[in-house]
């Protein structure tokens, strides 16, 4: 296993300003706003916009294998598999070299150490929000890439298994309030 900076093992750029290039005579587009990259790994609940596509470089569509990290905290990590979606500003996009595996990079970057190192890291404001410097400069311990592969098919079980058990619990909680509910029709 190696310690290795962010920057060293990814390329890290940051997603687009849209609002300066929203046109009402544009092109609709999908886009990633912060709050769709949710916790657990979660991408849903995109922005669809109408933009110039003049104004869009490649850089601010996702590839499949991206890894998006908000810069603001929470610092919510996401895996992407679907390409083509735009990547709003405050948004990291990191790209992994060759030998790396996004899906454990994206475990990786969950974990209490970066968080920690984002702290010390990020700026003191009452939201704390790291810069695209900041997040280049995270350490990662990386084994080597057949592990990083079994470590992140591991960890995206997991993570199935605890978003599959919330719906159980958030439908628990629906039945017990419907079934109370019904006590309270007859008057």
């Amino acid at each position: 296993m190696n310690k290795v900076k962010l920057k060293d093992i990814a390329k890290v750029v940051t997603g687009l300003s849209y609002r300066r290039y929203l046109d009402d005579d544009g092109e609709k587009f999908d886009v990633i706003v912060q709050r769709s990259i949710q916790k657990d790994g979660i991408l849903k609940d995109f922005e669809s916009l109408k933009l110039n596509p003049k104004n869009l470089k490649p850089h601010h569509f996702t590839q499949p294998g991206d890894v998006l990290m908000k810069m603001p905290y929470p610092y919510d990590v996401v895996c992407v598999n679907r390409q083509g979606l735009v990547i709003s500003d405050r948004i990291a996009v990191i790209r992994p070299h060759e030998g790396y595996d996004p899906s454990f990079m994206a475990h990786a970057l969950t974990n209490a150490h970066v968080k920690k190192q984002l702290y010390e890291l990020s700026s003191t404001e009452r939201i704390p929000h790291a810069s695209l410097k900041q997040i280049k400069e995270i350490e990662l311990v990386m084994p080597d890439f057949e592990t990083q592969i079994r470590y992140g098919e591991l960890l995206n079980t997991i993570n199935e298994r605890i978003v599959e058990d919330k719906r159980v619990v958030e439908y628990d909680q629906n039945l017990k309030e419907g079934i109370l509910n019904r006590l309270w029709e007859g008057f």
